[in-house]
């Protein structure tokens, strides 16, 4: 027992020892870096030739979408629709926000449309079809629109 609390007294000791983690002088570090960016599509975009699909252009504005239910200012309507619920105070992020919902119900509506014919329903019909899956899949807190047209925090 005697030679247990001598080994803990020296594993404590040897345990405490003060290790200096500072150097002489202060760390530098080197960094060199290339960015290239280039416009999806190529050539063609840049001329403005090309157009994106459906799927493309929604998955580019999704993050820009989502960034806009986070702070509350987008909903998702019972139309399929994406409104804007609280118009930002600051001029350029408001112009902004209806750049973005512009453009992705102009998206949604070009989707409409494609699916629709594809599965033969109306485009309301799959419109509200996928209101009800954007309800579904919104995140809590997020704004969504109820098939009885009240808004709600989910």
């Amino acid at each position: 027992m005697r030679n247990a609390s001598i080994l803990g007294l020296v594993f404590c000791l040897v345990g405490c020892a003060t290790v200096q983690l500072d150097t002489p002088e202060p760390l530098q570090v080197d960094i060199h870096m290339k960015v290239d960016v280039e416009q999806k599509g190529g050539a063609q975009a840049k001329s403005g030739e090309g157009s994106l699909s459906i799927a493309e252009e929604r998955r580019m504005l999704s993050h820009q979408v989502q960034i806009l239910k986070n702070d509350h200012r987008v909903g998702e309507a019972a139309d399929g629709t994406l409104i804007l619920k609280e118009l930002p105070k600051d001029e350029a992020y408001a112009d902004y926000a209806k750049t973005v919902v512009v453009k992705e119900n102009g998206a949604r509506a070009k989707m409409f449309e494609e699916k629709a014919r594809l599965e033969g329903k109306s485009q309301a019909e799959y419109a509200r079809e996928f209101a009800q899956r954007a309800r579904e899949s919104s995140y809590p807190g997020e704004w969504i629109q109820e098939e009885s047209g009240k808004w709600r925090k989910k």
